[in-house]
């Protein structure tokens, strides 16, 4: 009778611990989706590109503005101007577009942070240059230190097409206020052209 109870209250604690674990697996798998999730309140984009508008060259070039990239916990990182990389505070203002990065890349959180505090040291000690080594460039090199999918061979030229072909809007909104400005821009000049004639 004693070796049935105590055989029982084994499998009893077998059970119990089989469901702790079980719960505890469910709340890892939890965290590291919540880890993984974008939070455009917070500013928060895990292994992501950003981007958002300059002032006056946005407005008359629409698809030109200011990159970063983001760390796996979301943290933006960016070129913002000679010798400076901006930390969690996005030189531009909030980001208005991103690229969601392929997770099924095969490389640790601590690979693809360290590739991008490597980019950030790099570039913290440059000059700034609108057309050859720019925000742009410092993203295109970290991806380039992670040799992200497999390749070392990304430029400012990439990251660009990336932006244009993959980038998403955060809403409908932000699409709206980067184009606002260039159609009532471009729409003047038309109005001053057609009204001269």
């Amino acid at each position: 009778m004693g070796q049935i109870s105590t055989k029982s209250a084994q499998k009893h604690k077998l059970a119990v611990q089989e469901e702790n674990q079980e719960q505890e697996n469910e709340k890892e798998n939890m965290e590291i989706e919540q880890v993984d999730q974008i939070s455009v309140e917070n500013q928060k984009y895990p292994f992501c590109i950003v981007w958002t508008s300059i002032p006056v060259l946005t407005w008359l070039i629409p698809c030109i503005g200011h990159t970063g990239i983001c760390t796996s916990e979301g943290t933006i990182h960016d070129f913002g101007g000679p010798y400076y990389i901006a930390i969690d505070n996005f030189t531009f203002g909030k980001p208005l577009k991103y690229v969601k990065l392929n997770k099924n890349f095969e490389v640790s959180n601590q690979i693809w942070d360290d590739a991008v505090l490597k980019a950030d040291d790099e570039f913290g000690q440059q000059m700034h240059n609108l057309f050859t080594n720019n925000c742009h460039s410092h993203v295109a090199k970290a991806l380039n230190n992670m040799k992200y999918n497999g390749k070392q061979s990304y430029t400012m030229i990439h990251i660009w097409l990336m932006l244009i072909l993959s980038g998403q809007y955060v809403s409908f909104g932000k699409f709206f206020m980067t184009f606002l400005p260039s159609l009532i821009f471009y729409g003047i000049i038309l109005m001053v052209v057609f009204f001269n004639k």
